[in-house]
């Protein structure tokens, strides 16, 4: 099976598994918090098994660990900013505004890691914000809701995640880091919020299927993800081909959610995003 192939099923996975989110949180008794503890651990459950048959190997370097800290901090906070905020708005909605972490993520690699920017990568930035303001009208006027803030605030903290990401891969393996990032978030979080910790034996109970599908499609994402690398394909080819998510999102809300309200705009602001991002990561 060609990189390609391994590629568009990662696609695939990650914009079917934002649906499967977005159907665990409608409900009204849902919890963003206890949803994402047990989310990460369905996560590290699926995604450890891989790393250990690709050859996990446990950070070896003591001067890594801060950056560990930092990355699982920061991931566990994003997710579950990013789970309150599909709870409020739409997965279509909440797609297109978490692709504006490339800009974010363009403009700290300019400062802390020296990147240089072209005009190319201007105009991606661009398009990116053309997206995020397009996402926001609402008539005649631009109005970032509470939902739609929180998808901002996540998809930042993400990309300073990225930042310390590619100081540990460096110099560590990229497929058990993964595996790492998978699981220690939910352990952080567990410290960060422990009256959801102390909830978390009665929420397992009563665990929502939708969220077991979105925790075994995500991680079918992840392998997949790390699987096209492994097959000899570049981080830039796949990481490009992967952006195509935001439009598929856009379209399999629209028919599965029915989240038709605005669709041609969402879908402008769709293609404007994943145009922008791409651009940014050349």
């Amino acid at each position: 099976m060609s990189w390609l192939v391994i590629t568009l099923i990662n696609v695939l996975a990650i914009s079917c598994a934002s649906l499967f989110q977005r159907l665990a949180m409608k409900e009204e008794g849902s919890d963003p918090v206890t949803a994402t503890i047990i989310f990460q651990f369905i996560l590290g459950a699926l995604v450890f098994p891989f790393a250990i048959s690709q050859g996990f190997v446990w950070p070896p370097l003591v001067e890594l660990w801060p950056f560990f800290l930092f990355s699982t901090l920061l991931y566990g906070l994003g997710s579950v900013l990013f789970f309150r905020s599909i709870k409020l708005i739409e997965a279509s909605e909440m797609t297109v505004l978490g692709g504006a972490g490339a800009l974010v993520t363009m403009i700290c690699a300019y400062i802390f890691l020296g990147d240089r920017l072209g005009l190319v990568q201007y105009f991606g930035a661009a398009l990116i914000l053309s997206a995020i303001v397009l996402t926001a009208y609402q008539g005649r006027k631009i109005n970032f809701s509470q939902g739609a803030l929180y998808a901002l605030i996540a998809t930042s903290l993400f990309s300073f995640a990225t930042i310390s990401d590619v100081l540990i891969i460096r110099s560590y393996d990229a497929i058990s880091f993964a595996a790492i990032m998978c699981l220690f978030p939910g352990i952080a979080l567990l410290f960060i919020y422990p009256r959801s910790a102390m909830a978390l034996p009665k929420a397992i109970k009563g665990i929502n299927k939708n969220l077991i599908f979105y925790g075994l499609l995500y991680s079918v994402g992840v392998v997949s993800f790390y699987g096209a690398i492994g097959l000899g394909a570049m981080l830039s080819q796949v990481s490009l081909v992967a952006r195509t998510n935001i439009i598929l999102t856009v379209l399999l809300a629209a028919v599965l959610l029915k989240e038709r309200n605005h669709l041609w705009r969402k879908l402008f602001a769709a293609l404007l995003c994943t145009a922008g991002v791409i651009l940014v990561a050349l």
